[in-house]
């Protein structure tokens, strides 16, 4: 247990900050039915940490940030033009275009680096279990300030998440809220995804904002419940790849998968006895 404590303490409350946040933002996601649009800027904070490697950066430094936030910058732009009135393309058509082609894009960008095998794993299921509490703190005071600007945003983004047409009636100026959407979703997975990787990223905003809403009506109940299983997924995999030696990212993202599809059995159980 003392071991368990002193390996995964700080990786452990770096997992469950980036739930908060994440569980956040993804309930807009999912709202607004653009599910993969948060792997999309996740694939493009990571081209552009790949670019900042390709010219000598490594993970984790500021320059590498910095590279990555303006790749995911520019993918809050490309975004918010891709919402349409008329529906004829589906936005998410758009969204799965931009991850394939920065998928490719950052697979050429780091065939140039050393390592770059070793890098696209980093890149997709992080390295987590190395976080230092110092990177902890920094990724905190982040997120703080981040949420900040959603609690001040939050009425306005809740609308046209919701209810995007009567936002248009109301006089909100879509395109510039969707664009401050994605921008701070943008930031948030460049510095996710150095720390947690691609899959995580993208588990952590999806599958507890599906399991509340199959549960609860209510915003703050969901939320509520978002934090609390993603809390129990977050020791729940942490212990599982310490007892079992498995990579914890793997483990964490697996074991929100395992929850999700508990949840899914036992509904359906539920309904064939009724």
């Amino acid at each position: 247990m003392t071991g368990f404590i002193e390996m995964m303490a700080a990786p452990v409350a770096t997992a469950l900050i980036l739930v908060g946040m994440h569980g956040y933002l993804g309930t807009h996601v999912v709202r607004r039915g653009v599910i993969f649009v948060d792997i999309a800027l996740a694939q493009m904070a990571a081209f552009g940490v790949a670019l900042a490697m390709l010219f000598g950066a490594e993970i984790g430094t500021f320059t590498a940030y910095l590279v990555g936030i303006a790749s995911t910058v520019f993918g809050a732009v490309l975004l918010s033009y891709t919402r349409t009135r008329n529906g004829s393309v589906p936005q998410e058509a758009y969204i799965g275009i931009v991850y394939v082609v920065f998928s490719a894009a950052m697979i050429l960008v780091l065939s140039h680096v050393a390592h770059g095998g070793e890098e696209i794993q980093n890149l997709l299921v992080g390295a987590i279990l190395w976080v230092s509490w110092a990177e902890m703190f920094k990724t905190a005071i982040l997120y703080a300030l981040l949420g900040l600007v959603l609690w001040r945003s939050h009425p306005s983004l809740m609308k046209i998440s919701t209810d995007p047409e009567g936002a248009r009636a109301d006089g909100l100026n879509l395109r510039l809220w969707d664009f401050v959407f994605y921008a701070v979703l943008g930031i948030v997975v460049t510095a996710s995804v150095q720390i947690a990787g691609v899959l995580m990223v993208f588990t952590m905003l999806v599958v507890p904002t599906v399991m509340s809403l199959r549960l609860f009506h209510t915003t703050r109940a969901q939320f509520t419940f978002i934090v609390l299983i993603g809390t129990l997924a977050v020791i729940g995999g942490a212990a599982l790849s310490y007892v079992l030696d498995l990579p914890t990212g793997a483990a964490i993202v697996c074991t929100f998968g395992v929850f999700l599809g508990v949840q899914v059995a036992l509904s359906g159980l539920r309904r064939s006895q009724s």
